[in-house]
């Protein structure tokens, strides 16, 4: 299972393991003789399945990139506000980023180098992009695509030509 319905079921499970916490505590409370409110319960279950849920959201950024190999370097982080969770409007949560393994940069001919551009989506797949750069020429191509001119503050023109062996 993978998106969506993994979230969906890590979900329902939390809800069911508090419904059983606040079960037994709640039994354990008229056992002592106090009479709780009838609404804590689903309110109690309701109220840790949206927590989990935000907390999923923002914890799976840094659970994705700590799955990265040692020397990755995130690029680009993708935010996205969400209108079902109004709070992203305030601090909007990560939903994708690009990253970079330093040790798929290898040299192609005329001089040029490759790489390989991981595009990592919260709910969907990562997908390996295959980039060529000519640091020399301060061009970027993708995947049998037209050179084009390198954007000055490109961190993947940056990562593979400035930080690495290239000439830039």
């Amino acid at each position: 299972m993978n998106g969506i319905g993994t979230d969906l079921l890590g979900v329902i499970a939390v809800g069911i393991g508090m419904a059983a916490v606040l079960y037994a505590g709640m039994h354990a409370i008229r056992r002592a003789g106090f009479s709780p409110a009838p609404w804590l319960l689903p309110a109690g279950i309701g109220l840790s399945m949206v927590v989990y849920s935000v907390y999923n959201d923002y914890s799976w950024y840094s659970r994705a990139v700590d799955q990265l190999p040692d020397d990755a370097q995130v690029l680009l982080v993708g935010r996205d506000k969400q209108p079902w969770a109004p709070w992203t409007y305030l601090v909007p949560v990560a939903m994708r980023f690009a990253a970079l393994d330093p040790a798929s940069i290898s040299d192609a001919p005329q001089g040029t180098r490759n790489a390989q551009i991981m595009l990592v989506e919260r709910r969907g797949q990562t997908v390996i992009v295959p980039q060529d750069f000519d640091c020399d020429g301060q061009r970027i191509r993708p995947a049998r695509g037209e050179w084009t001119a390198a954007q000055p503050d490109d961190p993947a023109y940056a990562a593979v030509c400035m930080d690495g062996a290239g000439n830039g």
